[in-house]
């Protein structure tokens, strides 16, 4: 759909596509409302070229339910497929990367604040306030809300309002601090209401009523006290670990000396066996001595020492074997004497062992008993100084838990004063108001847009900057039925834009109006329906509009429009039956 620079008029059958086309405008210049009807299904881009006002051309293209719009600085009707020069949102973002910002910015408007309730918080200007008043359509034509309003509501009304001052006047609201409106006031006392139970709890929990300059007074005392017990304590520890080292090298000694002094008992008790066992031997040897000099004196038949009978035995046999057994006895007693004489030397060395170690062992006990009270001694004067140690530390964590506890009071009275500094501003900041002359002259010109088209009984119109709503004929456009509802916000829109563009005051330089007449070509005149001779001096009135003017509508304009404009008509058949062509029927349709 190619527009004609200055009027273009959409009008012909229902149901031909031609709202879709306002709300495609709507949609590609940031609205959330997607434009759909089923004839729209399969196509996927949505293109809207626009001319800045420096004259160079710039082509939307938005995906039907995407959120980015793709920028070209082109005119791109004959290229729907191109990489784009920007890419930014279609809603608002923090970034400022969105299409409102970047539409504002070509025109100027983009640092500009408009004030948004009574509390006189102001936020910047978005295009949405912007294009309701540009783009109104069908629905929000004959809609009883004041058609210098986006919705119904005392913020929006209040937005509106500042809105308006923008346009008429040229001039913005001063950027301000964002205050709490009535809602947030609420919310901001139940804020203080905790913040007070907190510092009451926090309160209770401190252990001195101490200021956090004494606290920090003392804390610095406590840091030299533990520095002075932590170096004594490092001393007696040292002598402490000292101490307990040499007693246990004392326990070492100790446990070898008694190790080593059970071995020599238990080699004495061996010995001492032994020697009872070499003496035993040494009687029993003398025993045997004796026996055999008695025994030698009897002759008495077989001998007593070898067992011969006496035919067998020679003279001097009783002699001789005597003789050998004492030789025999003298030698084996020679032999058990000697090692007799040995053992004892071993016994003497041992029992001399055992003397020396016993006294060695006496000597160690000694000196682990000494060792042992130095260790008491020590851990006499340790045990008061831990104790010392752990009531400064605890003294120390008292006074640290109190810091934090008097830092987090003075958070919470810090926050708390912020928020009762907050809520004391006044509930209503004065607020700027258009000037009555400026009122005057914007009255003038709705006046003038109402007589052109010639209906009757529209005496002193004019617009209301507390309410937001249009009067005419000493009713407000909300009384008015549905018809003159739509002529009134028509001529609200037509009004403040040849207010502004007369003026070079902001505007975006173009008007598209969706079913402003609100009634269909009836044969018959009856007393709800507008004159004709108002639709055809209603369509004439554009001819001079300092703007761009887009009208869709079913009245047909009188022959002098379609000749000064450039007129589409949707005939719902031939050539043109709407925005979308004709589907191709089965049998001519390729695959």
């Amino acid at each position: 759909m190619d527009f004609d620079p200055k009027f273009t008029v959409i009008y012909g059958s229902s149901n031909t596509g031609k709202t879709f086309i306002v709300d495609s405008i709507d949609y590609m210049l940031g609205g959330h409302v997607r434009p759909s009807i089923p004839r729209a299904a399969g196509y996927s881009q949505i293109l809207l070229g626009l001319l800045l006002p420096d004259g160079t051309p710039l082509t939307l293209v938005r995906k039907p339910g995407g959120k980015s719009i793709y920028v070209h600085h082109a005119d791109l009707r004959n290229l729907v497929h191109a990489t784009p020069d920007a890419v930014v949102s279609a809603r608002r973002i923090r970034s400022r990367r969105d299409i409102s910002h970047f539409l504002l910015s070509k025109v100027g408007l983009d640092d500009s604040y408009i004030r948004t309730n009574e509390a006189g918080n102001t936020e910047l200007l978005k295009l949405a306030d912007l294009t309701h008043l540009a783009v109104v359509t069908d629905t929000r034509m004959i809609d009883p809300t004041p058609p210098s309003q986006r919705t119904r509501g005392t913020a929006a009304r209040t937005s509106a309002r500042s809105v308006m001052k923008l346009l008429l006047t040229g001039e913005d609201e001063p950027p301000a601090a964002k205050l709490p409106n009535a809602a947030q006031r609420r919310i901001q006392r139940s804020k203080i209401n905790l913040i007070d139970s907190l510092v009451l709890d926090l309160y209770a929990k401190l252990s001195r009523d101490q200021t956090p300059a004494e606290l920090q007074q003392q804390l610095a005392r406590l840091e030299g006290t533990l520095e002075d017990m932590a170096r004594s304590l490092a001393r007696e520890s040292e002598q402490q670990a000292r101490a307990v080292a040499a007693r246990a090298q004392l326990a070492e000694k100790v446990a070898e000396s008694e190790n080593r002094l059970g071995e020599v008992l238990d080699l004495l008790g061996r010995f001492g066996i032994l020697r009872q066992q070499y003496q035993s031997d040494l009687a029993r040897l003398e025993m045997v001595s004796e026996a055999g000099n008695l025994l030698g004196y009897f002759q008495v038949g077989r001998c007593v020492f070898c067992g011969a009978e006496p035919e067998h035995q020679h003279p001097q046999h009783g002699v001789q074997e005597t003789t050998q057994l004492h030789e025999a006895v003298i030698v084996e007693s020679t032999k058990t004497h000697t090692l007799l004489a040995d053992l004892q030397l071993t016994i003497s060395d041992l029992e001399a062992q055992r003397d020396e170690l016993a006294q060695h062992r006496a000597d160690l006990t000694r000196q682990v008993d000494e060792a042992d009270n130095a260790l008491a001694q020590i851990e006499a004067r340790l045990a008061p100084l831990n104790e010392g140690l752990r009531e400064v530390v605890a003294e120390r964590l008292r006074i640290e838990r109190d810091l934090e506890l008097r830092a987090r009071l003075d958070e919470l009275d810090e926050h708390r004063a912020q928020l009762v500094s907050e809520g004391a501003v006044p509930a209503k900041r004065a607020e700027a108001l258009i000037a009555g002359r400026i009122l005057t002259s914007f009255d003038q010109v709705l006046q003038r847009v109402l007589d052109s088209w010639r209906i009757p009984d529209v005496e002193d119109a004019g617009y209301d900057p507390y309410g937001g709503d249009v009067s005419a004929g000493g009713t407000t456009r909300a009384g008015h039925g549905r018809g003159m509802r739509a002529l009134l916000h028509a001529a609200f829109s037509i009004a403040l834009a040849r207010y502004c563009l007369d003026r070079r005051l902001p505007h975006l330089g173009f008007l598209v109006l969706d079913s402003p007449l609100v009634t269909y070509k009836e044969p018959d005149y009856d007393a709800d329906r507008i004159p004709p001779n108002v639709i055809d001096h209603f369509y004439r009135s554009f001819l001079a509009f300092p703007g761009q003017a887009i009208i869709v509508e079913n009245a047909t304009p009188p022959p002098d429009v379609i000749e000064g404009a450039r007129v589409i008509t949707f005939s719902g058949s031939g050539d043109r039956p709407g925005f979308f062509p004709a589907r191709p029927s089965s049998a001519h349709s390729v695959s």
